[in-house]
């Protein structure tokens, strides 16, 4: 064994370790990961699901700094105003390629929410259809859920005189209709959608729990194969310098 404590020899040991140590602690960084996934998951399908709340009373939870959370289930009454409204670009359904339509709703209190009324396709958003985005006229109630705004959105080119954005930032989207907007957005859901009319409703976000368990187990695969690999190292070198030589 003595073989094996020469500065070269512990050397490799120090790295080996280290190395060991290195992906245990990202295997189980993974399943804290998971962990924090399945229970995030937990809290939005139980907001999601629960009766849905009037907007005004969310936003009053908002401002006084209280978290809620993306995807609870919401009310929004109000009238939707006559601006050509927002479209958010590269969204797609069943593969086709098109956008959010967003349209502002002056709320019964005056305030204004943009709600995502759902997905349209391009040639609809560019005027190059017969089909044409449905007519809301009058007062409504808007059944959906609450998001909040997303970051990092960009101001991109006009289509056929709507404006468009990359992604849902109300920062951006409220520079662009020239409105103020509250501090959280819906999106429309219809149980009473009929096929053929436009915008479609757009399908809740998949809750699933992410690669965290594969990639935990890719570390821990890692882990065990440097361990076996190291021990058959040593265990080589050791029968190797058994071997007696011949001198001549």
């Amino acid at each position: 064994m003595r073989m094996f404590l020469t500065p070269k020899w512990l050397a490799s040991h120090a790295f080996v370790l280290t190395m060991l140590a290195v992906m245990l602690a990202a295997g189980f960084w993974q399943l804290d990961r998971l962990d924090a996934r399945k229970a995030s998951n937990e809290e939005i399908r139980t907001a999601s699901e629960s009766p849905a709340l009037p907007v005004e009373d969310l936003l009053a939870l908002v401002g006084a700094g209280q978290d809620v959370l993306d995807q609870t289930a919401v009310t929004a009454s109000g009238r939707f105003l006559d601006e050509p409204g927002l479209l958010v670009a590269n969204r797609t359904f069943d593969t086709e390629p098109g956008f959010w339509f967003v349209a502002p709703l002056e709320l019964d209190d005056g305030r204004i929410v943009l709600v995502s009324r759902g997905w349209i396709p391009r040639d609809v958003a560019a005027g190059q259809s017969q089909q044409q985005i449905e007519a809301v006229d009058g007062r409504v109630t808007i059944t959906g859920r609450l998001f909040a705004s997303v970051d990092g959105g960009r101001l991109g080119s006009p289509v056929n005189g709507v404006p468009q954005v990359s992604r849902l930032d109300l920062d951006t989207a409220q520079d662009a209709i020239g409105l103020e907007v509250v501090d959280r957005w819906v999106q429309a859901e219809d149980p009473d959608w009929r096929r053929g009319v436009i915008p479609i409703p757009v399908p809740r976000p998949t809750l699933d729990e992410g690669p965290h368990l594969s990639y935990a187990f890719q570390w821990f695969f890692f882990s065990a194969s440097t361990v076996i690999a190291y021990a058959l190292i040593l265990r080589r070198r050791r029968a190797d310098a058994a071997i007696p030589r011949n001198d001549q």
